[in-house]
């Protein structure tokens, strides 16, 4: 009994640092291109999607499950929400003047990479979490690697802003017991930041 407690830290620790090291690999191959890092980080990330999606779970006492009392329609109605709301920082200042002609190719890798990141953090990671140490941790943990994964693209200026966006999304994943509202809210704000950051 008191090895399979231990092994979800472990299985927590590990998916932390392997999304944590993605981020880092990105970084590292940004000299090489925007697009080739993007694809090396987007390719980690499923990896470490996929891996963890066959692995074992622990029963969740502290609420890893889909707890979430909204339906789908409703959570996606949330995400768009919650999405807006990230917007409202940004959208009092002026436009950023780039083309909507490079927005289109711009915002499916957007939504790609907000989509697996949401996928792994705001899933994976919160899942591993959640089971061992409860939604709070999961929550905050996942905000926390969701700052630090921006670091290298938006500095440490950027870092409040993130850990509250992250914050936000794990409240979404909490309340509606779902990945895919947070990666609505996610992509809604990166497209949303593309005209007006």
């Amino acid at each position: 009994m008191i090895l399979v407690g231990l092994a979800a830290p472990r299985r927590a620790a590990r998916v932390t640092g392997l999304i944590l090291g993605a981020a880092l690999l990105r970084a590292l191959l940004l000299p090489v291109g925007d697009l080739f890092s993007t694809v090396a980080f987007a390719g980690c990330l499923l990896a470490i999607i996929r891996f963890e999606r066959g692995a074992p779970s622990l029963p969740s006492p502290g609420g890893g499950g889909k707890s979430g009392v909204l339906g789908t329609g409703q959570a996606l109605v949330a995400g768009l929400m919650v999405g807006a709301i990230l917007l409202a920082p940004v959208v009092t200042g002026p436009l950023s003047g780039r083309s909507l002609g490079a927005f289109w190719s711009w915002a499916a890798i957007a939504a790609l990479i907000a989509t697996l990141e949401e996928m792994s953090i705001r899933g994976v990671l919160y899942r591993r979490w959640a089971e061992e140490t409860g939604s709070l941790a999961a929550i905050l943990i996942g905000a926390a690697v969701f700052a630090l994964i921006h670091l290298p693209r938006y500095g440490f200026a950027a870092m409040p802003l993130d850990a509250a966006v992250g914050l936000a999304l794990g409240g979404l994943r909490a309340l509606t017991g779902r990945v895919l509202p947070c990666a609505v809210a996610h992509t809604v704000a990166d497209w949303g930041a593309w005209f007006w950051a």
